[in-house]
């Protein structure tokens, strides 16, 4: 579990209407810079130092919790303002409210689920979980920690399961604690940045931070607002991603639907070997799939195009997956004919070919002008613009 130094200061913790609190807590987050490379603003009023590079720097926790202190009361004038340090950013910001008038609380290292134990439970922000327990008689973290975990998951759900591994000091944040708000930093146009991420060792909760901070846009937004890029089978470039609402991290590159066309899956998930497979990725095997490198714009809707050669005759593809002649100049939408300085190609494709009525037969073609290049589709006896390289 990380170890953290959480700043608490409840004079800022809701912002008026002139924003002085944003601007004071801006302020802080700056003054923590100076000496620590990566400050996490959690939500107005309270952020986070990961300790371990910054304390080996500095000479141990305790003196990096007096700089903190130090620092954020010169930026804070009278607020009141506390510091702890503990093993995760819920005991950790527990620590910080246990420091207000009396400076900074260090819980050592492994002795965060001792910390915890006399914390009322009001600290996990559950009214509903809070005062249920309290009507059973539990009316401590220590108290609710001491629970058979079984039980507490039958009872009370997965919530409730992980409130009380966060009150034995198993997990170390509430979900929901954290806040995502773009702006914090004083001044008209500044934001609160990570800085040299990874600089103390951290590089590792990199991908934790940039999940947290999607899973606010989604709060803020709705799920279906934050999409990602899936890697699927296919051989045109439209074929071979789609976006879907994001649902957390990914280490897979796990796509869509099983692959068609020769070489491909056929009904029932085999090839035409009669191996059977399961679902495809973007590795193939696609046999007419276009080699890198990939277009940077993809057409939702292909335009129509001309392709001709140096009489003015159009150029098709063969049966055999040859063109008929070689390009010279080609014709987007109607537009101005260009010069094909260079081609390559064509790929035929036979996809569905177990289809009578579903099969369908393309070839595509690479074309460079002398200010882009192009990725043409034959199909249906004429050409279609897919996608450019610009």
């Amino acid at each position: 579990m990380e170890r953290l130094l959480a700043v608490w200061c409840p004079g800022i913790l809701e912002e008026q209407e002139h924003g002085r609190e944003a601007r004071v807590f801006g302020a802080v987050v700056a003054a923590l810079e100076v000496f620590a490379t990566r400050v996490d603003p959690v939500r107005p009023g309270v952020c986070a130092v990961p300790t371990r590079g910054p304390s080996r720097y500095f000479g141990g926790d305790e003196v990096l919790a007096r700089m903190a202190a130090d620092a954020v009361a010169r930026e804070t004038a009278a607020d009141a303002v506390g510091v702890g340090v503990a093993d995760g950013l819920f005991a950790a910001v527990l620590a910080a409210r246990a420091a207000l008038g009396r400076g900074p609380v260090i819980v050592p290292a492994g002795e965060t689920p001792s910390f915890l134990v006399p914390w009322p439970l009001s600290t996990l922000d559950r009214p509903e979980l809070a005062d249920l327990l309290v009507r059973l008689g539990i009316r401590t973290l220590g108290a609710f920690a001491a629970l058979p975990g079984p039980q507490v998951l039958a009872r009370f759900g997965a919530e409730g399961a992980l409130c009380q591994r966060v009150a034995r000091g198993v997990e170390g944040e509430l979900p929901g604690f954290r806040l995502f708000f773009p702006r914090l930093s004083p001044g008209p146009a500044t934001t609160v940045v990570t800085r040299q991420a990874g600089f103390w060792g951290d590089s590792a909760d990199v991908d934790a931070r940039a999940t947290r901070a999607v899973a606010g846009v989604q709060e803020v937004l709705g799920p279906e607002a934050v999409v990602r890029g899936r890697l699927q089978g296919g051989r045109g470039p439209a074929q071979r991603a789609r976006l879907v609402p994001w649902t957390g991290p990914r280490t897979d590159g796990a796509g869509g639907g099983p692959g068609t066309g020769r070489g491909g899956r056929g009904p029932g998930g085999q090839d035409r070997t009669g191996r059977a497979g399961g679902g495809t990725t973007s590795g193939g095997p696609w046999p007419g799939q276009v080699p890198p490198p990939a277009p940077a714009v993809v057409l939702s809707r292909p335009l129509p195009a001309l392709l001709v050669d140096g009489a003015g005759g159009a150029v098709g593809v063969t049966g055999d997956g040859i063109a008929t002649a070689v390009p010279a100049r080609v014709s987007v939408a109607g537009g101005a004919w260009a010069e094909v300085t260079g081609w390559a190609g064509p790929w035929p494709s036979d996809e569905r070919w177990w289809s009578v009525r579903g099969r369908r037969r393309q070839a595509r073609m690479q074309v460079v002008t002398a200010t882009t290049a192009h990725l043409l589709t034959r199909e249906r006896g004429g050409w279609w613009l897919e996608a450019t390289y610009d």
